[in-house]
């Protein structure tokens, strides 16, 4: 909604405001509304917008503590940590924020992040596009470089997220406390748990960690393409005098040549990473030749985007196998089901969701499958 600057500059003069008073909060009202961000004054006016108490709020940011908020316990819980094994090895740890603390992100999601404009190359967690999208300009080519970030959220300190809402032009200590509600700090466990080689990478010292986004909050996905943004721009202004071609999905950065393009050298890249306080995996730096197997996000890209054919004849082998031996004697086959716990429901929409991906990609690999969904006996009761 645009501000209200006639009705603002009437109820000012009413109240005897200053000039200078009305030329600085127009002045810091117009930089956001030009670029279509909400305007916000304070923690108390931020706190009204959302519908809930300003103590509140403040209370869950910790700042300042002679805020009390008094129908709540003196500790308010704020995230549930656990931990979720990778696909290779080791684990991630996963905070999941309190409802309430979840209404307040995803207010600031909706409101605040979302009306942030991003690079062209940038193609994760946005509405409308898909790892599709990000396989896309890849596909084809002669040569295919993919690179990891290195602990990308763990990177995107509380300080860095203050400079993307002081950039859009908040208060200081508006961008303070909008910081401070969407990032949070690891246990120490976690810091225990990373390779010293990493932390010093990193240039986290000990017992001196810092917050971080937090997986599983609905904000962290924007906040990390916003903070990358510039990261983004500098590959594509590169792209455009050399000719290949960029993307990124989250932590995952992907350039490719056909024909006569030119790949930036590994030295190049680097530096432009470092540059932007990110760092490579070195782990995970893979080049990709034509004639060799070829992937990006998960999809194939030599002959066409694809999902990978281990993918579909995984699938396949499944509905074959509920159709043949039922899908009760196919769960306790692949260890999915025990006297407790029916699985058959939450397998159906696991099984139906994965058709489903297929047929985003390629309609017609998942004709077949759909079909063969179709005539498996779920007897749900």
């Amino acid at each position: 909604m645009s501000f209200p600057f006639k009705e603002f500059i009437s109820k000012a003069k009413e109240e005897n405001r200053s000039q200078e008073f009305i030329e600085a909060t127009i002045s810091y009202a117009d930089k956001l509304d030009k670029n279509n961000f909400p305007v916000i004054f304070s923690v108390e006016h931020l706190a009204m917008l959302m519908g809930i108490q300003s103590s509140y709020f403040r209370h869950l940011i910790g700042e300042p503590k002679k805020h009390h908020y008094q129908d709540e316990p003196h500790k308010i819980f704020r995230y549930n940590y656990f931990k979720l094994k990778k696909k290779r090895e080791g684990y991630r740890e996963i905070m999941s924020p309190s409802k309430d603390l979840k209404f307040i992100q995803k207010w600031i999601l909706v409101n605040i992040l979302e009306k942030k404009n991003l690079q062209n190359s940038c193609k994760g967690f946005r509405k409308g596009i898909s790892i599709k999208d990000n396989a896309m300009p890849h596909e084809n080519s002669d040569l295919i470089l993919k690179i990891d970030l290195l602990k990308f959220y763990d990177t995107i300190t509380e300080n860095r997220v203050f400079g993307v809402f002081a950039d859009m032009g908040y208060r200081k200590n508006l961008a303070v406390s909008l910081a401070k509600i969407t990032t949070a700090p690891h246990r120490f466990q976690y810091w225990k748990n990373i390779p010293k080689a990493e932390l010093d990478i990193m240039g986290y010292k000990h017992n001196n960690f810092p917050s971080i986004l937090p997986q599983g909050a609905p904000t962290s996905p924007m906040l990390a393409n916003i903070v990358a943004s510039k990261l983004d721009l500098r590959f594509e202004k590169l792209s455009e005098k050399m000719g290949f071609n960029y993307t990124r999905y989250a932590d995952d950065l992907t350039f490719s040549i056909k024909g006569n393009q030119r790949l930036p050298n590994l030295k190049l890249i680097r530096k432009i990473i470092s540059d932007e306080n990110f760092f490579i995996n070195e782990t995970k730096v893979k080049y990709l030749r034509k004639g060799g197997k070829q992937y990006v996000t998960g999809l194939t890209t030599a002959n066409g985007i694809n999902v990978s054919k281990k993918y579909r004849q995984e699938i396949d082998s499944h509905i074959y196998y509920c159709r043949k031996y039922g899908v009760k004697g196919h769960l306790s086959w692949i260890g999915e089901e025990n006297e407790k716990s029916q699985r058959v429901l939450p397998f159906h929409d696991w099984l139906y969701g994965h058709i489903c991906f297929i047929k985003s990609i390629n309609p017609k690999a998942a004709e077949k499958l759909l079909k063969d969904f179709s005539r498996i006996d779920w007897l749900f009761d």
